[in-house]
């Protein structure tokens, strides 16, 4: 276990980390180049702001760590899961993301452009005001998850699955009015 540890540049710098669990962390503000990791785990990481070049994340799971602004586009995450995470005002670019895993975080602000989530899990997320463009959704499960704001702009998102507190809150987003049905 690699606990309460400060990283430094050149402690990451293409290197390659595997069934390593890392425990309250801090990997920002730092920037990882060419690194790879391979079924660790992560609890209680602090990676806020990191500069991330050519990394790959493999079969992780990020448990209650913060993710918050930072471009993933030269990332790749392949099998991961994030549970209780905070990853706001992130950009993920052309990321294949569907067999990644997003439990119980907050993802909101976040920008994904040509992602694939097919097929993916979404859910219980805070999801407020992020944008999807490009981006394929189709068969995704979004349940429990605050969609206010969110806008999908030239997504596939053929039998992706939301719940009514879902519907509703992303209808109200967009100025609809639930009414009730007279009978008569």
């Amino acid at each position: 276990m690699i606990k309460d540890i400060c990283f430094t540049p050149e402690q990451l710098k293409g290197q390659s980390f595997e069934n390593e669990k890392f425990q309250n962390c801090k990997f920002s503000p730092q920037q990882f180049k060419f690194s790879t990791f391979e079924k660790c785990s992560f609890e209680y990481c602090d990676f806020a702001n990191v500069l991330i070049n050519s990394t790959s994340f493999e079969d992780c799971i990020f448990t209650e760590s913060k993710l918050s602004w930072i471009n993933f586009k030269d990332t790749n995450f392949v099998k991961c899961r994030f549970n209780k995470s905070i990853l706001e005002g992130c950009t993920f670019e052309k990321q294949k993301l569907s067999t990644s895993v997003f439990e119980d975080c907050d993802l909101s602000s976040n920008y994904f452009i040509g992602c694939n989530l097919q097929n993916g899990k979404i859910q219980n997320c805070n999801l407020f005001k992020t944008v999807f463009d490009h981006s394929n959704l189709s068969e995704t499960s979004l349940l429990g998850s605050n969609l206010t704001g969110v806008l999908f702009q030239n997504c596939k998102i053929g039998k992706t699955e939301i719940d009514l507190n879902g519907f509703i809150s992303f209808g109200q987003s967009k100025g609809f009015v639930l009414a009730a049905q007279n009978k008569g």
